[in-house]
């Protein structure tokens, strides 16, 4: 099995590869997959990774989605409200004297970022932006980390989805799971393998 520092440097061959078969019109999308004990590894070695590709020539343009999950949360219209339930939820649980159950907060939560498998506006603009910020720029590259925030509320191929017709450039996602077969990935490693991935798997 490759380490990761491996599978960063095939990351690297491949995206120089495709620089120079980009005018195919494909959207290169690569997922950097590696085990969910590696998370904090890979948080270490991101700023390292994306100094990396700039002095390969890329304008990386990183986006937390622990970030912009939190912001959305935090900058909706319905959070007083989730506030007020949560704390009802809260009151009834300890009058049963029985564990919150935290699904129904959950599935709330869930349909703030997506419902129906579409991306809810807030996410998308953020989305949007960040697709627009390297566009913008010659040899830019969209870096998508922190996907552990995702859970339980979303997956990622919902994202992959919304992007495909929208990018030219190419797309890093850093993923915590694991490969099952040749398209299929398990999301940190618990979820049922999803085949639904049209994108390059490396790890």
């Amino acid at each position: 099995m490759q380490s990761l520092k491996d599978n960063f440097e095939t990351l690297r061959q491949r995206l120089g590869h495709g620089r120079e078969i980009d005018s195919t019109g494909t959207e290169p999308i690569y997922y950097l997959v590696f085990p969910v004990a590696e998370i904090l590894e890979v948080k270490r070695q991101t700023k390292t990774w994306i100094a990396r590709l700039a002095n390969d020539g890329w304008n990386v343009v990183p986006l937390s989605l622990a970030d912009t999950i939190a912001g959305i949360f935090q900058n909706h219209k319905l959070r007083k409200l989730w506030l007020a339930s949560e704390q009802q939820l809260l009151a009834q649980s300890e009058k049963a004297r029985r564990p919150l159950d935290p699904s129904e907060i959950n599935k709330t939560l869930a349909k703030a970022l997506s419902d129906n498998s579409q991306l809810a506006p807030e996410l998308r603009v953020r989305l949007d932006a960040a697709v627009a910020s390297a566009s913008a720029q010659p040899n830019g590259l969209l870096l998508l980390t922190d996907l552990e925030a995702l859970h339980p509320y979303l997956r990622i191929n919902t994202i992959e989805d919304y992007l495909r017709g929208r990018i030219r450039h190419p797309v890093i996602v850093l993923y915590p799971g694991q490969r099952e077969g040749k398209t299929s990935l398990r999301f940190l490693e618990f979820y049922p393998p999803d085949p639904n991935y049209r994108s390059d798997h490396i790890g």
